[in-house]
């Protein structure tokens, strides 16, 4: 008898047991979902900006009277450690594009000072760096290539092409005057680069770009160049304001409910439609970054802002 009991008793704990690691296998399952979704709502949220020797990663002014940034991540030229040999940080005093890339584990910088290089995130090691002369853009392509816009100086005016593991080596390089934008097409496989009035499109052949398409801006003193979310559309802005190119139809539009402004050097737009963008207050720098769908603004009063970008 007290065998038959002591059997229950434990098939009683064993099922009581078995529930509850059940419920805590729920739990845990839930919590990595809430985790999970509260990550890719923060990774939704950022901001890169960059100006002066600094690039900083923010969160975004979650509305109108969120002024104030929340930096999270920072790297400064001047005081950046595990600097390549030759380095030279000053060639970084004028951050004028940033980028991440592969996920945001890494971020590729340009600087009008005449630098590019490619930033480890976590450890914030430098992984590549080429002297570019007044270079305003960078962006990775297929097959461990970089290529970077460099703008009016002596041995700039060009799009310049790079081997990550060979930066000291120029692979090729293209006249554009006033390069100013380069961003690489993955459903084309194209390369679209803005210079002061034209927008064209290159092929990679090897280590070499050749020019498939050139249309003329809306404009002249073509700025910034970024793919919209859809893949299918570029943001192209100018000296008398910013448009939409259709890379079918290959007609620029203006943007729906964009305030039309002179000279904006950056726009950038998440998959949730909320606006990035900065224009500039004195010459070519502005001290705030602003939002818009919804409106918003951070304020940076130390710091000649240039550019802002999604982290994504």
């Amino acid at each position: 008898m007290n065998a038959i009991r002591s059997l229950e008793s434990f098939r009683n704990k064993k099922i009581f047991f078995n529930l509850n690691f059940f419920l805590i296998l729920i739990l845990l399952a839930s919590l990595t979902g809430f985790l999970s979704c509260n990550n890719e709502i923060k990774e939704k949220n950022l901001v890169l900006v960059c100006g002066d020797s600094k690039v900083l990663l923010t969160k975004a002014a979650a509305n109108s009277q969120d002024t104030v940034p929340d930096i999270i991540w920072s790297w400064d030229a001047h005081t950046a450690t595990n600097l390549p040999p030759l380095f030279n940080p000053k060639k970084f005093n004028t951050i004028d594009d940033c980028k991440a890339i592969n996920g945001g584990k890494q971020i590729l910088v340009s600087s009008s000072s005449g630098a590019v290089a490619m930033i480890n995130k976590d450890d914030k090691k430098i992984l590549f760096y080429a002297e570019v002369p007044n270079a305003h853009s960078i962006e990775l392509l297929p097959d461990n290539k970089l290529v970077a816009a460099a703008s009016t100086a002596n041995n700039g005016n060009r799009l310049m092409l790079f081997e990550i593991a060979n930066p000291a080596k120029l692979l090729f390089s293209d006249s554009l005057y006033s390069a100013h934008g380069v961003i690489w097409d993955k459903n084309r496989n194209s390369l679209f680069a803005l210079g002061y009035k034209t927008l064209r499109e290159y092929k990679r052949n090897n280590n070499q770009l050749s020019l498939l398409e050139e249309w003329k801006i809306p404009g002249i003193s073509g700025h910034d160049l970024q793919m919209l979310p859809d893949g299918k559309h570029l943001f192209v802005t100018e000296h008398t304001g910013a448009w939409i190119f259709d890379i079918e139809s290959k007609k620029f539009s203006k943007i729906d409910g964009f305030p039309d402004k002179e000279n904006i050097k950056s726009i950038n737009q998440n998959k949730e439609g909320r606006y990035v963008f900065t224009i500039p207050e004195e010459s070519w720098w502005t001290y705030h970054v602003k939002f818009l769908n919804p409106e918003g603004n951070l304020s940076f009063p130390e710091m000649h802002v240039y550019k802002a970008r999604w982290f994504q």
